[in-house]
């Protein structure tokens, strides 16, 4: 079942240039239930937000893997761990 994602979510997809996408929220509460201390959904959410923009990247011939793994990862640090 897609949800509407939270406004900041639709705002983060805009920034990067992303068109609207659906998201299973509830597969991911279901995923972070599984992990112990597991990440919020806000965090699950910046993940998927972040992977999928990095599998544009290389789908779409703009970046290679290592480049856009490597953007995706430096945006996860910052956004939620916060280095």
């Amino acid at each position: 079942m897609t949800q509407h994602l939270p406004a900041w979510a639709n705002e983060l997809l805009a920034s990067l240039e992303i068109d609207p996408v659906e998201v299973d929220l509830e597969t991911l509460n279901r995923i972070a239930a599984t992990v112990d201390d597991g990440p919020s959904q806000a965090h699950l959410l910046i993940g998927f937000i972040a992977g999928y923009a990095a599998g544009l990247a290389e789908g779409g011939g703009m970046a290679d893997f290592d480049r856009a793994h490597a953007a995706s990862v430096r945006f996860m640090r910052k956004h939620v761990v916060g280095e």
